[in-house]
């Protein structure tokens, strides 16, 4: 008895947890139009990835050179304080690093969700919350992408610069747009892709676990 009652606890478990896992298994035998979407989606936000993953190193390389020079200015007349543009552009480099990594995020399922109800066991209302949820999605990001599309080239026909560097502001706001646009498409992607009865979620893509 006690054995029979562990294997059917086990079964209970397995299947509470069969919706999680559908949800986040790699695509498989996904075919299609939308399969083809789907994929291009995670080129381009591996693409976004790497991209942030620069703007990450060039970040804590300023960030370093920053403190290096504030130390060896203290002994030494000839040497500044500091670049100059750390603030400002640590600031560019960190909204860059966080729109260009979103989509890859979202496609590993390592974004803020309520496990809650997705592991519930009710695949049906998983997959209804899926869709109703990229939906909203689709149409927060793809506004933000179409303002800051409209934003930068205001701004460029403006000619406005920063007042610390007198940089530009279009190149870091054209940044900015980048990152929204590969997360509007993944998100678009991600509709279609739950709407088509398929898993949205790669987390084979992700550099760490969602705990992490």
């Amino acid at each position: 008895m006690p054995t029979n009652s562990s294997q059917r606890k086990a079964r209970k478990t397995e299947m509470s947890d069969t919706p999680s896992r559908e949800n986040t298994r790699p695509l498989g035998g996904f075919r299609g139009p939308a399969a083809v979407l789907q994929r291009t989606a995670d080129l381009v936000s591996l693409l976004g990835a790497w991209l942030a993953g620069l703007c990450i190193a060039s970040l804590t390389l300023l960030v370093l050179t920053d403190i290096l020079l504030a130390f060896f200015s203290r002994y030494l007349s000839f040497v500044p304080s500091g670049t100059g543009i750390g603030w400002e552009y640590s600031a560019y480099l960190m909204g860059a690093a966080f729109l260009l990594g979103s989509g890859m995020t979202l496609r590993a399922g390592l974004q803020l969700r309520v496990e809650l109800i997705l592991s519930s066991g009710r695949a049906g209302l998983v997959r209804v919350l899926e869709i109703v949820s990229a939906a909203l999605g689709s149409a927060v990001t793809v506004t933000l992408a179409i303002w800051l599309f409209k934003f930068t080239l205001r701004n460029y026909g403006y000619g406005d610069v920063s007042q610390e560097s007198f940089t530009p502001l279009w190149i870091p706001q054209a940044v900015l747009t980048l990152g929204a646009a590969i997360l509007a498409f993944q998100m678009i992607a991600r509709l279609i892709t739950a709407v088509s009865g398929n898993v949205v979620n790669d987390p084979q893509l992700g550099a760490a676990s969602a705990i992490e």
